[in-house]
């Protein structure tokens, strides 16, 4: 886990030069006896719209890295299906058996898709998880964080400088807004000062730091495993 936080920290210093270099663009933006392009409002309001993109990226970098994580941990430890606890059972069935759902598909497709999870489940067999068993699909808020630690057991304090994570809620309609071409990144770019997005941040940042502190207990402690 260790691993992630390190690329998280990295994450933040591209972050934070990239917030340095928008507030030098404002502080100089009418200093220039020349204009250029780049000191235009339109361009400066396009460069706050991908500083959310940024803040965005680094939450679903964070989230979906520690849960990888935590699935290759289980994996290279040798633990199946009976070893890990039930939220971690869940999971793993529902990967299993969406691996072959469809409208479309045959009663002998289930039937070999059951038979072929509980082999799994008799022979002992290594627990694996990938991407896919993860419900993250670009709607990553506050919210549907929470709702993932739970559902995998993973418990953690947050700090309450940063309200509960309510900013991410606003970074997420922003991206997938942009993603979807439903505004323009200057329509995006106008709606925040630099302040603003400063406050969104910090704020993220300090969510995602207790969410993977517990993320890290929850490895080093093997909070995967059926308590003994």
């Amino acid at each position: 886990m260790q691993v992630i936080i390190d690329d998280f920290n990295e994450r933040i210093k591209e972050i934070e030069l990239f917030y340095k270099s928008i507030e030098q663009l404002y502080e100089t933006q009418h200093d220039f006896d020349i204009k250029y392009e780049f000191h235009s409002d339109d361009f400066l309001k396009v460069l706050k719209a991908n500083a959310l993109l940024m803040v965005y990226n680094l939450v679903e970098a964070s989230i979906m890295g520690g849960i990888l994580q935590i699935y290759d941990q289980m994996k290279t430890c040798g633990y199946s299906y009976n070893d890990v606890r039930k939220e971690i059972q869940d999971i793993w069935f529902s990967f299993k058996f969406n691996q072959v759902y469809d409208k479309t598909a045959h009663y002998n497709s289930y039937r070999e898709k059951a038979l072929e999870i509980i082999n799994e489940i008799l022979k002992g067999e290594i627990i694996e998880l990938s991407r896919k068993a993860t419900d993250i699909s670009g709607n990553l808020n506050a919210e549907k964080i929470r709702q993932i630690c739970k559902d995998h057991g993973i418990t953690y304090s947050i700090d309450a400088s940063c309200r509960g994570g309510a900013v991410l809620d606003d970074v997420k309609d922003k991206r997938n807004n942009l993603a979807h071409g439903t505004i323009s990144f200057v329509e995006c770019g106008r709606d925040y000062s630099i302040e603003a997005l400063i406050l969104i941040k910090n704020e993220t940042i300090t969510f995602l730091e207790g969410i993977l502190r517990g993320m890290k207990d929850y490895c080093e402690d093997k909070s995967y495993l059926l308590a003994e």
